[in-house]
């Protein structure tokens, strides 16, 4: 769902998508459509994830490092010479996640963003891990 979401206004539109696509279901949905509207408030609020204008926004984009390899973060966000990179994970922390963004933004630092933050986003939990 949050792969359709650039903006807060897309939610309730990928949630009912994901239920024509079968999903979810109608009761799944609304409850996924409630929690999620929560989440990406708080995260919009405070790490400014979802802004309705002014940024550019890549969900599930392509990103190519200089050795050919592909990779393709969940979301980022740029907003002038900053980048944020967001991956949603679900279950428990694994350090992998950790190494797995971090090499995503250290391509986005080679490419020559000053400003360049990484985070994992337990969807479950709602807990943030932040990677420098």
């Amino acid at each position: 769902i949050l792969a359709k979401v650039v903006a807060p206004s897309d939610l309730e539109r990928a949630v009912r998508e994901a239920v024509q696509k079968g999903e979810l279901t109608a009761v799944e949905a609304e409850t996924a459509y409630q929690q999620l509207k929560i989440s990406i408030a708080q995260m919009q609020d405070r790490y400014g994830w979802f802004p309705e204008s002014g940024a550019d926004i890549l969900n599930e984009s392509e990103l190519m490092d200089t050795d050919g390899a592909v990779y393709r973060p969940d979301r980022v966000v740029i907003c002038g010479n900053k980048v944020s990179v967001i991956d949603f994970k679900f279950g428990e922390h694994n350090v992998k996640y950790e190494r797995q963004v971090k090499r995503y933004a250290d391509i986005w630092r080679r490419m020559g963003y000053e400003t360049v933050s990484g985070f994992l986003w337990y969807l479950d939990s709602g807990n943030i891990v932040e990677l420098r």
